[in-house]
């Protein structure tokens, strides 16, 4: 099988860089046929995914994260190219909905011999995410998240974030699907159920539904959302009186002052935006989870 193997040195604070010689020796010794590519950059990511999904190969093998896996699929052919992940990040949320396995050669064995599932790609204001993208408080504690928090892993990135950001933050009024104006503490538009590391924010989210879901987070005071937060964990938030769970094909956030839209831990766009569902789904390679 011909692969393009395309790794992020910079994925898990450095955890695939360290490790994408073992998945390439991997995939080699199971019989693929490897061109590998160190991405130099985000765009460089997006850049080679791109071209590798139209360059003739069976497969395109990214190694990374949830921001390498949003960054490849950004301009991805949908049509032609299919896609397999070997998890390498921080959290890799969207790996562990698709069952995908830590293990680096249990990962590259999926990646070659596995079956390709189709799953929806959600978009913001026509830039593809996967997982969850959101606004208010929630990219908030993404910016500082990636900005102040290099020196954690998983979910302990986001609860860092949460503690520094909260104290300072004050809700924001949006205009929702240009119907109703409410101030707000945050609000997600979820592909898939979860992020920051395993919290279910839209515990419903299916990402193969052809549906969005959308949790959104209405006025209340900090002390209430810092100790509703750790229910997201199970997705017991959405019990809570001031937590909206919706479900739609397309939503939209607007507000008089721009705020900034994190979709998988990136930063893609900034409100007035619309969320919704690009015309085709991604073949990406998964186990079978039906059985």
């Amino acid at each position: 099988m011909k692969v393009k193997f395309i790794y992020n040195p910079a994925a898990g604070r450095g955890r695939a860089a360290k490790h994408h010689a073992e998945a390439e020796r991997y995939l080699r010794e199971l019989g693929a046929d490897v061109d590998a590519h160190a991405s130099s950059s985000p765009a460089d990511m997006t850049r080679a995914a791109a071209e590798a999904s139209r360059g003739g190969y069976e497969r395109v093998i990214v190694s990374g994260g949830d921001g390498t896996l949003h960054l490849a699929v950004r301009e991805f052919d949908l049509v032609h190219g299919t896609l397999a992940l070997i998890p390498q990040g921080s959290g890799d949320d969207f790996a562990k909905v698709l069952g995908l396995p830590r293990d680096v050669r249990a990962a590259c064995e999926l990646a070659l011999r596995g079956n390709a599932r189709e799953v929806d790609v959600a978009t913001a204001n026509n830039i593809r995410y996967l997982g969850v993208a959101g606004l208010g408080f929630d990219s908030e504690v993404a910016r500082y998240a990636n900005e102040n928090a290099k020196f954690l892993r998983g979910s302990l990135v986001y609860l860092y974030a949460i503690i520094r950001v909260l104290p300072r933050f004050t809700p924001h009024r949006v205009t929702i699907d240009e119907t109703r104006s409410e101030e707000i503490m945050f609000a997600t538009v979820g592909n898939s159920r979860q992020y920051g590391g395993g919290i279910r924010i839209v515990p419903d989210a299916v990402i193969d539904d052809g549906q969005l879901d959308v949790c959104i987070v209405h006025r209340t005071s900090r002390m209430q959302l810092l100790k509703t937060l750790p229910k997201a964990y199970t997705g017991a938030h959405v019990k809570s009186p001031f937590v909206e769970i919706g479900r739609g094909t397309s939503f939209t956030f607007d507000s008089e002052q721009p705020l900034d839209v994190y979709a998988d831990g990136e930063r893609i766009t900034t409100t007035p935006v619309r969320f919704a569902l690009a015309g085709e789904k991604l073949r990406i390679v998964a186990p079978d989870l039906s059985s």
